[in-house]
C-alpha cells in the first residue's frame, strides 16, 4: 500500500484512503486539466474541527477548499477508519456493493475497506458513522482513466444525447405527433441547449414565414372623427348625439343639433394578436435562458473546449434576438392572456411549426429509456452506447441511406421512447445501392441451434446481398485499454487486451446458421467474416495505427481492433468504407478458410478437369520422353467417339519399367493449346512410316513438373501390369491414387465410398466403367465397386446406384447406406 492520498481527522475519528500497491496506476500520470474533489459535509449535530492533509500538500481545517487527489475509475483502492476510543466506526455509501471486502479488526474498532469504482465515474458520497450514527459525508470526483475527463467524456455524453434528439424530432417530424413533454417546466442546460441547436433553424424559418405573411388582428378603436367623414352610425353614435355630446360648435343636420366633431368606434387591422404576443414571449424567454448559460460558463475555468461553447451561445443569442426585431413580434405588446388557447397558433401555416418548437423548448422534449436515461457515471455503458450511435452517423454519411429513425423510437403512453437498452436487441436496417441491404444490430442473441453456448456481441452488421448468404461483420466495444511495455512491444500499439481479442475468436467460430448443402443437408456454417474490438484511444501522428499488428491482422485473418473516440473515427470510417463498397465476392474472399475447406473445394473443381495418362513409344520410350520433355509437346491419333480429347486439361507421362522401377505416372503438365496436324507435319526424331496423313491432336504443354506422389504400377501383391494404351481420369483422380487402379475413381463421392470402405474393413474390387464426357456442373463416376455380389456406381446428382446380381437396383445418397446395403441381406 502507498502513502495515502489523503488523510480526514476528526474527534477521535480518522480516515485514510490509500491507493493499494498491485493497482495500476497508469492513469495518475495522465495531465487533466481539472482538479479532483474532496468535499466534507458534517451532521448538523457534529460540532467538532477537522484537519485534512492532502498528498502533497500541508494541513488545513479550512473546510471551503474542496479540492482533492485524483481517483480513478478500475483502480483499487483502500479506506481504514480508526477510532481513538472504543466507538465501533464504519463506512457507508449508496451502492453497497462499491465497498469490497469490509472488516472490522480483531481486538480494535478499525474498519478497512477495499473498494474499485469500477467503470463508474463522477462524484461518490461516503458517510463516516459511530455506533451506528453519521457524523459527516466526504464527496469525492472519480475520473475516466482511459478518456481525457473534460474532453472525450462530456464529448460523448453530448454527443449522445444531441443525436438521439435530432433523430427524435426527425421521428416526429415523419409520424406527426409531437412527443409527450415532460411536466418538468426547466430541462437540463445541456438538454435545453441540444434541443434549440436541433430546431433553431426550424424556428427561424417558421418565425420568418409569419412575418412575410402575418395573420392580423381586428381592433375597434374610440376616435373624435369630422361629421361628414363618419362612416357608420351606432347605437353609441346615437346616444352622443341625443345627449349633445361630441366637440366644436352646433350645426344643423336635417334639423338636428349635432356638433362638429363625434366620437366613432372604428374597426382597423393590426398585427398587437394575443398570438404575436405568445410568440414574442417565447423569443424573450430563449433569449434569458441563452444569457443564464453564459453567465455560468463564463464563471467556469476557460478552456479551449469551454470557449468554443461560449461563441456557441453568443451566435445562438444573436440569432434569437433578430427573431425578436421581426415586425409581427415587434408590434406585441405586453403578455398574452392567462390560459391563452388558439386554433390560428397551432393550425396556421408558420404559426404551427413555431408552436411547436416553442412548446419543446419550453417543457423538453421527454424521452425515455436507453442512453437518455442513462447513469451518466457509468462509462462503458456509455462508450458502448457512443459506439453504437457513432457507427450510424457512419454508415448514414459513407453511403447516403438515411437512419430509419422509426427502428431507434417509438411512442408510448408517456412519452417518446428509445429502443436502444443494454440486454436488448435493436435491429436498424439501411437499403443500399445494388438491391443490398445492411441491418446494424445492438446486443443481439445467438442461442438457437446448431449455436452450443450463447453468444451475446455487442454490435453485429450482417450484410445481405442478392444470392448471397448473410455475412456478418462483429464490433466488440471494449471500454479497456492495454498500455503496458509488453503489450505494445508486441503490438506495436496500445490497445484493447488480449482477452478481449481473444472473444472476437470466439464469437467467429461459435456463431453458426444451419446452411443446406446441394443435396439439401443442412450443415453448420460461419457466417462472421470479420470482427474487431473497438477501444477508446487516440493517435496524435496521421495512420500511426496503421502500423500496428492490430490494424493489419483485421485484413490479414479477420480479427483485429479499432480505436474509436469523439473526434477520432477516421479508422472506423476507412474500415466501413472498404467494407460496403465491396460486393458478395470480395467479402467473402476476407473470410478465412479451413485448409481441409481449401483442399475439398480444390478437390470438387479436379473432378471436373479431365486427364490423360499418356503413354510412351514401345521403343526406346527415354527418346519419346525427352522430345515431349523439350519441346512440350505431346500428340495422340484423333478419335472421334472421344469427347473427352476436347475436354483435356491436363496430360500425365507413364514412365514405364525400362526407364523406372515400378513403372509409375511420375510428371504431368497443364495443357496450353490444341492444333489439329497430319502425322507428317509433326517433326520427330523418329520418321512417320506408317500412316503420314493421320490425323493428329496435337496438344501444346507447359513444362513438365513431378507429381508429388507417384502413381505406381502395382497391386496388392506388388506385381505389375503391362499399360500398352493410354488411360483416363481427372485432376482429382491423379492427385489421390497410389496405384492405377484408383485413377478410376474420378470424383468426391466415389472417393469417399472408398475411404468409408477401407474404413470398415470390407473386401471389395474396383473395375473400370465405360468412358465418359466430363459434365462440370454435374460430374458422374464410371468405377464399379464390386462388394460381394452386388455392384456400386455413382450417378451423379442421382445418386449411388446399387445393383444386385439379379439386375435389380436401388438408388442411394449417402456411402453410410451403401455399407449398410451391400453387407446385408437385399431388402425390396
Amino acid at each position: 500500500m502507498n502513502s495515502p492520498l489523503f488523510t480526514i481527522k476528526t474527534g477521535p475519528i480518522t480516515v485514510e484512503w490509500s491507493l493499494l500497491k498491485h493497482s495500476s496506476s497508469a492513469a495518475l500520470s495522465r495531465d487533466i486539466d481539472t482538479g479532483g474533489t474532496l468535499q466534507i459535509k458534517p451532521s448538523p449535530a457534529y460540532f467538532s474541527t477537522f484537519t485534512v492533509c492532502r498528498s502533497g500538500f500541508p494541513p488545513t481545517t479550512d473546510m471551503s477548499i474542496q479540492y482533492g487527489p485524483y481517483l480513478f475509475e478500475e483502480t483499487d483502492y483502500m479506506v481504514m477508519l480508526s477510532a481513538s476510543d472504543d466507538s465501533a466506526v464504519s463506512l457507508s455509501n449508496r451502492d453497497p456493493s462499491l465497498l469490497q471486502e469490509r472488516r472490522q479488526l480483531p481486538g480494535s474498532s478499525n474498519f478497512i475497506a477495499t473498494l474499485n469504482f469500477r467503470s463508474q465515474v463522477g462524484y461518490s458520497d461516503f458517510t463516516v458513522l459511530i455506533d451506528g450514527r453519521p457524523v459527516f459525508t466526504f464527496t469525492v470526483e472519480v475520473f475516466p482513466s482511459k478518456l481525457e475527463y473534460k474532453e472525450d467524456y462530456e464529448q460523448m455524453l453530448a454527443e449522445v444525447q444531441e443525436i438521439l434528439t435530432g433523430l427524435a424530432m426527425e421521428y416526429l417530424r415523419a409520424t406527426y405527433h409531437l412527443g409527450q413533454t415532460d411536466p418538468n417546466p426547466n430541462p437540463s442546460g445541456l438538454e435545453w441547449l441540444i434541443l434549440l441547436r436541433s430546431i433553431a433553424a426550424e424556428l427561424e424559418c417558421a418565425l420568418q414565414q409569419i412575418a412575410r405573411h402575418p395573420l392580423r388582428g381586428m381592433r375597434r378603436d374610440r376616435k373624435i372623427t369630422r361629421i361628414e367623414r363618419i362612416r357608420r352610425i351606432d347605437s353609441s353614435l346615437r346616444s352622443t348625439i341625443v345627449r349633445g355630446g361630441g366637440h366644436g360648435a352646433f350645426s344643423q343636420v336635417e334639423g338636428l343639433p349635432i356638433r362638429r366633431m363625434l366620437p366613432e368606434h372604428r374597426t382597423e387591422t393590426n398585427l398587437d394578436t394575443p398570438e404575436h404576443r405568445w410568440l414574442a414571449l417565447q423569443i424573450t424567454r430563449i433569449c434569458q435562458r441563452l444569457a443564464q448559460l453564459r453567465r455560468e460558463e463564463a464563471n467556469k475555468e476557460l478552456t479551449v473546449r469551454r470557449k468554443k461553447i461560449l461563441e456557441e451561445l453568443d451566435c445562438l443569442e444573436v440569432r434569437m434576438r433578430k427573431l425578436a426585431n421581426l415586425e409581427p413580434l415587434a408590434a406585441a405588446e405586453g403578455n398574452p392572456p392567462a390560459g391563452f388557447s388558439s386554433l390560428q397558433l397551432q393550425c396556421a401555416p408558420g404559426y404551427r411549426e413555431a408552436f411547436q418548437k416553442s412548446i419543446v423548448l419550453m417543457l423538453g422534449l421527454r424521452i425515455d429509456g436507453g442512453p437518455i436515461g442513462l447513469s451518466a457515471k457509468d462509462v462503458s455503458l456509455l462508450y458502448e452506447y457512443w459506439c453504437f450511435i457513432a457507427l450510424l452517423k457512419l454508415i448514414e454519411q459513407e453511403t447516403g441511406a438515411r437512419i430509419p429513425v422509426k427502428a431507434l423510437f417509438h411512442i408510448q403512453q408517456q412519452g417518446l421512447a428509445v429502443m436502444l437498452t443494454h440486454g436488448r436487441t435493436t435491429a436498424v436496417p439501411f437499403d443500399l445501392l445494388g438491391g443490398r441491404k445492411l441491418i446494424a444490430e445492438y446486443n443481439p442473441k445467438y442461442a438457437r441451434e446448431p449455436i452450443l453456448i450463447n453468444q451475446n456481441p455487442d454490435i453485429v452488421l450482417t450484410l445481405e446481398a442478392p444470392l448471397w448468404p448473410p455475412q456478418k461483420l462483429i464490433l466488440d466495444a471494449k471500454y479497456r485499454i492495454d498500455t503496458s511495455p509488453e503489450y505494445i512491444k508486441t503490438y506495436k500499439s496500445s490497445g484493447p487486451p488480449e482477452d478481449a481479442i481473444n472473444v472476437l475468436h470466439r464469437y467467429r467460430d461459435a456463431i453458426l446458421e444451419l446452411k443446406s448443402d446441394s443435396i439439401g443437408n443442412a450443415c453448420p456454417k460461419r457466417s462472421v467474416v470479420q470482427a474487431a474490438a473497438l477501444f477508446p484511444n487516440r493517435y496524435k501522428k496521421p495512420g500511426q495505427f496503421k502500423e500496428s499488428r492490430l490494424w493489419m491482422a483485421l485484413e490479414k485473418i479477420g480479427i483485429g481492433a479499432v480505436p474509436l473516440l469523439p473526434g477520432s473515427t477516421e479508422y472506423l470510417s476507412e474500415w466501413l468504407q472498404k467494407t460496403l463498397k465491396q460486393g458478395g465476392w470480395s467479402i467473402a474472399e476476407r473470410a478465412i478458410r479451413n485448409v481441409a475447406d481449401d483442399r475439398m473445394h480444390d478437390w470438387r473443381q479436379a473432378a471436373t478437369e479431365a486427364v490423360l495418362v499418356a503413354t510412351l513409344r514401345d521403343s526406346n520410350p527415354q527418346d519419346h520422353y525427352d522430345w515431349i520433355s523439350n519441346n512440350g509437346m505431346y500428340y495422340i491419333p484423333i478419335k472421334t467417339t472421344q469427347p473427352r480429347f476436347h475436354e483435356l486439361r491436363w496430360v500425365a507421362i507413364y514412365l514405364p519399367a525400362e526407364l523406372r522401377r515400378p513403372g509409375a505416372i511420375v510428371m504431368w503438365a497443364r495443357i496450353k493449346g490444341m492444333e489439329v496436324k497430319k502425322r507428317k507435319e509433326i517433326v520427330t526424331p523418329w520418321s512417320a512410316k506408317r500412316h503420314p496423313d493421320e490425323q493428329m491432336f496435337l496438344y501444346h504443354l507447359d513444362k513438365l513438373k513431378p507429381l508429388d506422389q507417384p502413381v505406381i504400377n502395382e497391386d496388392k501383391e506388388g506385381k505389375g501390369s503391362r499399360l500398352g494404351s493410354h488411360r483416363w481420369t481427372t485432376r482429382l483422380g491423379l492427385l489421390r491414387a497410389r496405384n492405377l487402379t484408383e485413377l478410376f475413381l474420378e470424383t468426391e463421392p466415389e472417393w469417399r465410398l472408398y475411404e468409408s470402405l477401407k474404413a470398415e474393413g470390407i473386401i471389395f474390387s474396383i473395375q473400370a466403367g465405360k468412358v465418359k464426357g466430363t459434365d462440370p456442373l454435374d460430374p458422374t463416376g464410371r468405377a464399379w465397386f464390386i462388394i460381394n455380389d452386388k455392384k456400386v456406381q455413382y450417378r451423379g446428382s442421382s445418386g449411388f446406384i446399387i445393383r444386385w446380381a439379379d439386375n435389380s437396383h436401388k438408388y442411394l445418397s449417402a456411402p453410410q447406406q451403401i455399407i449398410v446395403k451391400t453387407t446385408v441381406s437385399k431388402i425390396l
